[in-house]
């Protein structure tokens, strides 16, 4: 590596020489030639000037070219991050300069190397976050929209970047959120919105403020809380219903105890009249609490299948003949077909047996006085169908879809008649769900209905 101080030497004492020595040879020739002594020193100084200028600008193209080299790395390290180590330039004097540049350059990287990581880190949860995030600049143009953001409102983010939200989705409450922010508030708001999907969303929008503390611009977190405020009103509603059912029965027990402590006991015709109320009433409360306990256990998915196979027609002889004594009671007729005898099901037969149990019991109580009820099985595509149909009071068009929700009745007074706790369909209905089968019913009114539950072989 040369000094530039060595090498202005070097080429000052070559320009000096050249000098003495062109001098020496201009002399000559204006002795030889007779030409003035004027002639002769302007010759020698264009000479002297002409040697100077080009040491300068030799000198100046060395120097300049080691700067330009150092330049041209730097701007590698800054735009692409993409140089080992600085150049060594051929000037000693500027060896101390491209040490601290590689020094600088060596941290430019790491730091690079960080806010990469970071950014990756960012963008990850940012990603995988279950919550949408808009961001937006002080002008309200959106500078970032994560991917549940883009799903809640069907867009993408190559068109949502640089639009207001307002050109993205029509929700003018989150949009006002948006803006009341901007102005320095935090808000908290839960929103309806209606397209593409109908969701519930909570809203929360906080202004992002600058190192200088001016607003810069609003973040905007968006949770979807769709399910949870319908299983919050799925809580409250069972709660409810729950309440009222337990009470009707409680109420009646209630009563009667009054009843036989006021007198009534000492009645051997009013006491055993009470004493069967007390039984009625004190059955349907425990068939609440049994199938309320069926259904939790149901629900919670506590009771796995117990995977065993066995003949469909011999469980369901087994319902007739448990359902032969209700039917006869109400003047029902029960007959059962087979299509196939050797028809097998795989799954947990208690389960199974209690969601017919249930669709048959239902049928004989919900039907109309010298009715029947037919239980079939047969087979369809991969199912076996299990299809209990009666000759009842039918279920109307707009009530079909509501019958497998817990505690609903179609015919509330007759339910009560015929002791009906409101939960068997529901039972039905999460059984074939457990087993990965399927119910559904077709009904007309005042012909009957059908209730198929089919379940895979």
């Amino acid at each position: 590596m040369r000094s530039l101080k060595r090498t202005l030497l070097v080429r000052y004492a070559a320009a000096v020489v050249l000098i003495v020595l062109m001098v020496g040879l201009v002399l000559a020739f204006v002795l030889h030639a007779g030409l003035s002594e004027g002639i002769s020193f302007l010759v020698g100084l264009v000479i002297l000037l002409g040697l100077l200028g080009g040491i300068t600008i030799w000198t100046q193209r060395t120097l300049l070219a080691d700067l330009k080299e150092i330049g041209r790395a730097l701007e590698k390290i800054v735009v692409e991050n993409d140089l080992d180590r600085m150049p060594q330039p051929r000037l000693e004097e500027l060896n101390d300069l491209a040490q601290d540049m590689d020094a600088i350059a060596s941290k430019v990287r790491e730091n690079y190397r960080l806010l990469s990581q970071e950014r990756d880190r960012l963008q990850t949860i940012l990603e995988n976050i279950n919550v949408g995030i808009i961001v937006v600049g002080k002008d309200l143009k959106t500078r970032m929209i994560n991917p549940v953001a883009q799903n809640l409102f069907e867009t993408e983010e190559r068109f949502a970047l640089g639009r207001t939200f307002t050109e993205i989705h029509h929700a003018p409450s989150i949009n006002k959120a948006i803006e009341d922010a901007r102005r320095g508030d935090r808000v908290a708001v839960e929103v309806v919105i209606t397209l593409p999907h109908r969701r519930t969303l909570e809203v929360r929008s906080s202004p992002i403020h600058s190192d200088s503390g001016k607003i810069a611009g609003v973040i905007c977190i968006l949770e979807d809380v769709t399910e949870r405020r319908r299983l919050e009103s799925i809580r409250r509603d069972f709660v409810a219903n729950v309440s009222h059912e337990l009470r009707t029965p409680i109420a009646n027990m209630r009563a009667v105890v009054d009843a036989l402590l006021t007198g009534a006991a000492l009645e051997q015709d009013a006491a055993a009249r009470f004493t069967l109320d007390l039984d009625r009433e004190s059955r349907r409360l425990a068939d609440i609490i049994e199938d309320l306990l069926a259904l939790s256990r149901l629900e919670s998915q506590k009771s796995e299948p117990d995977d065993e196979s066995f003949v469909a027609s011999e469980l369901l002889k087994e319902i007739v003949e448990e359902k032969a004594e209700l039917a006869s009671k109400n003047d029902i007729q029960l007959t059962f077909g087979i299509d196939d005898a050797a028809i097998m099901l795989t799954g947990n037969r208690k389960l199974i047996k209690t969601a017919c149990l249930n669709l048959v019991d239902n049928a004989i109580k919900y039907n109309r006085p010298r009715g029947s009820v037919e239980i079939s099985v047969g087979h369809k595509d991969e199912s076996v169908l299990i299809t209990v149909a009666d000759t009842g009071i039918g279920i109307p068009a707009p009530e079909r879809h509501k019958i497998f929700e817990r505690f609903y009745r179609v015919d509330k007074a007759r339910s009560r008649e015929t002791g009906g706790t409101g939960l068997g369909l529901s039972i039905v209905k999460h059984v074939a769900e457990c087993h990965g089968g399927t119910v559904h019913v077709e009904s007309t009114v005042d012909a009957g209905s059908k209730f198929i539950l089919a379940l895979p072989t």
